[in-house]
């Protein structure tokens, strides 16, 4: 993990599209990886997120993990009935999220822009 961490890239294009917004990353990767991976964000961008919700030891399920944060951490603090979006690549956790109405979108694989499936959202320099 520690050489994933040293590698990933972060798009500035997106931070700048969600700063001005509440931002609630919540991700399947372990508990344990918290800090180093809000910190490396923010050395990399500037920019950290308002609140993150990382996985519980020994939870293996993204859609089941980001499930459980929304019901225990997101809508106590923000409410059901705010508007969310959600920039997920997994399909199955896009699915998820569906069943509660929250849009879904997702970084293209060129990085380039954001797409919902059927149209580019978004499309931004890199």
């Amino acid at each position: 993990m520690e050489k994933r961490l040293a590698k990933e890239q972060y798009r500035q294009w997106l931070v700048e599209l969600v700063r001005p917004h509440t931002v609630v990353l919540i991700t399947a990767r372990p508990e344990t990886w918290t800090i180093k991976t809000l910190d490396r964000i923010e050395e990399q961008t500037g920019w950290r997120p308002q609140d993150a919700c990382f996985a519980p030891k020994g939870w293996w399920n993204p859609p089941a993990i980001k499930q459980h944060f929304l019901h225990k951490r997101v809508f106590p603090i923000h409410g059901e009935s705010a508007r969310y979006v959600a920039i997920e690549y997994n399909p199955r956790t896009r699915e998820m999220y569906a069943r509660f109405s929250i849009p879904r979108f997702w970084v293209t694989e060129k990085g380039s822009h954001l797409t919902e499936g059927t149209r580019i959202v978004k499309r931004l320099p890199r």
